[in-house]
C-alpha cells in the first residue's frame, strides 16, 4: 500500500472513491487529501480535510469531511499520516468532524474524538418546496438586481473584496480565491447601484447539480431591502434553469442566514448528523 496527496496530477485515480462534487473540491486551496493506493495502483482509502482559519490570527482548525477505506489498517495509516504530518505541518490546532456516514464517524471516535449527534446546520430542500414558500412567489424586482454574469472579472473582485473588507467572509474559507465562473453566473444576484456593486448572493452549482449559497451579503441605506431582492432574483432564475427536485444545500453557520430560513423554512424537519472533536499538539 501507498499513500499519496491527492493532487490533480493523481485526482482521477480517486474520483470514484470521492464522487465528482468532493473531487471538485479537493483542488480548492484550503481542501487536503490523503489517499491509500493498493499494489496495483487502485485506490483503495481517502481522508479529505479542510484547513479553517489558516490565514488568520484564530488558531488553525480541521474539519475532516470524508473518511472511507476498504479495512481498518488502511484507515490507520490515513489518520496515522494526518495526525504525524499534516497536523505538524499546517499547526492544525483542533481537528472535528460533521459527518452523516455513521461508520465514519465511530471510526474516528476509535482515534481520540469525541463523538455525538447534533442538528445538521446544513438545511437540504428542492427547489419545488422553496417554491411553495413565501420565496418562490414570483414578483417585479427593480432594476438594479441582476446577476453576476453582467459584471467583468474585475468587478466581480472588487465587489467580492469589498464585502469582505466590511468583515463578512461568507460560508466558505477560500471565498476570496475562488473565480467568478466558479459560481452560478445566470442565478447568482448582485445589486448594481451608481456604478458600485453594493451586494452578492452568490451560489455554486456543484457538478452534480446541487445549488449552495456562498455569500449573502449587502451594505449600504437600502440593503435589507436589497437581500431580499435578491433572493427573489436567485430564486425565480433557479426555478426558471432548473427542475423542480434539483437539491438546495443552506448552511446556516452565521446568524443572518439562521433567522432568515427559520422564518421562511421553518417547517423544515431538522435532520441529525455525527460530530467529534479532538485536540491536537
Amino acid at each position: 500500500m501507498e499513500l499519496v496527496e491527492i493532487s490533480e496530477e493523481n485526482l482521477e485515480d480517486f474520483r470514484e472513491l470521492l464522487g465528482e462534487d468532493l473531487s471538485e473540491d479537493v483542488k480548492r486551496v484550503y481542501y487536503n487529501g490523503i489517499g491509500a493506493l493498493d499494489g496495483n495502483g487502485r485506490a483503495v482509502g481517502a481522508l479529505v480535510y479542510e484547513l479553517l482559519d489558516s490565514e488568520s490570527e484564530e488558531d488553525t482548525r480541521s474539519r475532516i469531511c470524508f473518511l472511507m477505506s476498504e479495512d481498518k489498517e488502511i484507515s490507520d495509516s490515513l489518520e496515522n499520516h494526518y495526525s504525524k504530518i499534516s497536523v505538524s505541518e499546517y499547526e492544525i490546532v483542533e481537528s472535528f468532524f460533521e459527518l452523516k456516514d455513521e461508520e465514519a464517524a465511530k471510526v474516528l471516535k476509535g482515534y481520540g474524538f469525541s463523538l455525538e449527534e447534533k442538528k445538521d446546520e446544513i438545511l437540504t430542500i428542492t427547489l419545488g418546496e422553496i417554491a411553495e414558500t413565501e420565496l418562490g412567489k414570483k414578483r417585479k424586482l427593480p432594476d438594479h438586481i441582476g446577476n453576476i454574469g453582467d459584471l467583468s472579472v474585475l468587478q466581480f473582485r472588487d465587489a467580492v473584496k469589498q464585502i469582505l473588507f466590511k468583515g463578512h467572509m461568507g460560508l466558505m474559507e477560500d471565498i476570496p480565491y475562488l473565480p467568478k465562473n466558479w459560481f452560478d453566473n445566470s442565478v447568482s444576484a448582485c445589486v448594481c447601484s451608481g456604478g458600485r456593486i453594493p451586494g452578492l448572493f452568490l451560489i455554486r452549482k456543484t457538478p452534480s447539480g446541487i445549488l449552495i449559497p456562498a455569500l449573502f451579503f449587502a451594505y449600504g441605506p437600502e440593503c435589507n431591502k436589497d437581500l431580499l431582492y435578491m433572493i427573489g432574483y436567485s430564486v425565480q432564475k433557479a426555478l426558471e434553469l432548473y427542475p423542480p427536485g434539483t437539491v438546495v444545500s443552506i448552511c446556516r453557520r452565521d446568524a443572518a442566514t439562521r433567522a432568515l430560513t427559520e422564518k421562511l423554512l421553518s417547517k423544515r424537519p431538522e435532520s441529525q448528523i455525527y460530530f467529534g472533536i479532538r485536540k491536537e499538539q
